[in-house]
This record gives structure tokens, sequence and C-alpha cells, in this order.
């Protein structure tokens, strides 16, 4: 049995496991992807749960929980390409279970890409389900960013990157190292805790620095007036998200540039992703989860069929 509740309950074997779930139960095998906040824990019954060091740390740092970072025999962890840190989860007993959590299976920077795996049952993600989301290859976009902030650079000017805090922020940092950066102290701390892992990722906070420099940052919460301060001395303004493949994106956002990167998989990469793990029945969540259902059954004849409860607001830089 599969079903939404507390996160995602696979039933089987007898045993419950719980992907993702808000609430660590002391009888369940708790497993999380990874650290962005809305799979993580609220609570915890129990202090321990099937997920990666790195996770493990930004629980910690997030949740203020001492967790273990558990195993069992049953559940196996795979790269999810996602942000760092995050996993997939193929559960096998009875049948063979592929949770997805958010993946992606683009090679990064920071991150290696996600494998499909053969299973019996998918359980994946659809936050880009619509054919209109298909991404242009990762190191062409990074590639023109860079020439856009050269120009700036060149012209003693300066440059505001928004990205979310944990994912392209380090995706950014890796990537421009090289470039004067400076960063919100909320990104440079989630470098500081990668840094502990071996990542190797600058981490200089933003204090008041000379131009020409490169700002990174959500731009939102208690750094508004800050971004609105450097917008009115002439500072130039680029979002990074997938969303950018959306018209009205710039507007939307406020910004001069907008380049469609994205840590998730776009709708071409989620359908080839579902046909070479040739499950047998695919649950579609998060996201256009509908949509994906409905093209997955029509395009690749698997029976697929939506998971959805009350659906959150996207995140403007997933």
């Amino acid at each position: 049995m599969i079903q939404l509740g507390n996160g995602i309950l696979l039933e089987m074997d007898g045993c419950k496991f719980r992907f993702d779930s808000k609430r660590v139960q002391a009888d369940d095998v708790s497993m999380i992807s990874h650290a962005h906040m809305d799979h993580l824990p609220t609570s915890f019954k129990r202090l321990a749960a099937i997920c990666s060091p790195v996770t493990r740390d930004f629980v910690e740092a997030r949740r203020k929980k001492s967790i273990e970072a558990c195993s069992d025999p049953r559940v196996k962890m795979l790269e999810a390409g996602h942000i760092a840190g995050s996993n997939m989860f193929l559960v096998e007993g009875e049948n063979k279970v592929l949770y997805t959590g958010d993946f992606c299976t683009r090679e990064k920077e920071h991150t290696r890409a996600a494998s499909p795996q053969t299973c019996d049952v998918l359980i994946m993600e659809a936050t880009y389900g619509k054919p209109r989301y298909v991404f242009p290859a990762h190191g062409e976009v990074m590639s023109m960013a860079r020439d856009w902030l050269s120009d700036i650079l060149r012209r003693d000017g300066t440059a505001i990157l928004f990205a979310y805090p944990l994912g392209k922020s380090q995706e950014l940092t890796a990537t421009l190292r090289d470039m004067p950066l400076v960063l919100h102290q909320a990104i440079a701390e989630n470098n500081r805790i990668l840094m502990r892992h071996g990542y190797d990722l600058p981490d200089t906070e933003f204090v008041s620095p000379d131009p020409p420099f490169v700002y990174i940052t959500s731009g939102q919460g208690k750094d508004a007036p800050r971004v609105e301060s450097l917008r009115k001395h002439g500072a130039k303004t680029a979002a990074f998200s997938g969303w950018a493949l959306d018209r009205n994106f710039n507007h939307q956002m406020r910004v001069d540039e907008a380049f469609a990167i994205s840590d998730h998989c776009g709708y071409d990469e989620l359908l080839e992703f579902a046909r070479r793990c040739r499950p047998e029945e695919i649950f579609t969540t998060h996201g256009f989860a509908r949509e994906l259902a409905v093209l997955i059954k029509k395009t690749l004849g698997i029976d697929a069929q939506p998971m959805v409860a009350r659906q959150r607001t996207l995140d403007h830089f997933c």
C-alpha cells in the first residue's frame, strides 16, 4: 500500500516505510531525501532516520535536532542529483519501490546526476511535469551567465544573483569561484557545513564590499532592503530558476536577466527516467502531478496516478 499522509507511506512485508515524513515516528523506517525545509521533519519521536551525513548535519542546523543517520538492509540510498547530500531510496522486499524525492539527471559542478533504477513501482516528483519545461544544456546556460557577469565586472559594476540558499547558490559559488563573490550569511553558513564534508566552496560574506563584486542571495526577507539599496546604486540583477522558461518570469521577479537553471528534472528528463526504470506502476507527486500522470500513460503506456494533497506554492527558485 502506498498513500499520502505523514509524508508518503509505503506498507510492505509488514513494515511501514515513510518517505520525507513531517513526524519521525518510533516504529517506522523513516527516510529524509534531502535538506530543503519542505522535506525535513518538524518533530521526532525517534532521533534516527535514513539519510546522508550531509542531510543529517542540515537537520541539526535547521531543526536543532541531533539525529543518527542510520541504515536498513532493505533500503538502498542512491544519488538524487538535486542538491548536495540528496538521495533517492530503493526499498526492496515483496516489490522493488523507488522513491526519487526531488531529483535531477543532469551533471552539475557540485552534484552528480541521478541514474534510473529498475523497479516495480516508481514514486517520482513532477515539479516540471509539463511539456513546455525542457531545459537547455546546463553548461551552455552557465556559460551565458558567466559572459553576462564578466561584462558587468569589466565596467567595475555590481551584480546581484538571486538563487535558492541551498542548492543553486552552491552551484553558483562552485562554478563562479574565480569571480569576486560575496554571499548572504545564510548561503555562507550552508557552504561551511558542506566544506566539512569535503566540498570546496567560497564562503566570503557580504560586508560592505567595494565594486566590482557579485552578490549571491535569495533577496527575500530581511535582505530585501539591502537588495533595494544596491539596485538604486546601479546593480544589475539576475535570477536562476527553472521557471525562467515562463514568459513573464523576468517581469514577475523584477530582474534584468533570468537563466533557466534548475535542480530538478525537466519534462523530457522525467519521461526518460520513468521509461528507463521500467516500472509496472508510477505515482507522481508535487508540482504538476496530475498532468504528468496523464502524459506518462499516453506517452509511455505505463499505469500512472497522481498523489495530490493540498498543493504547496512552488518556489520561485526551484
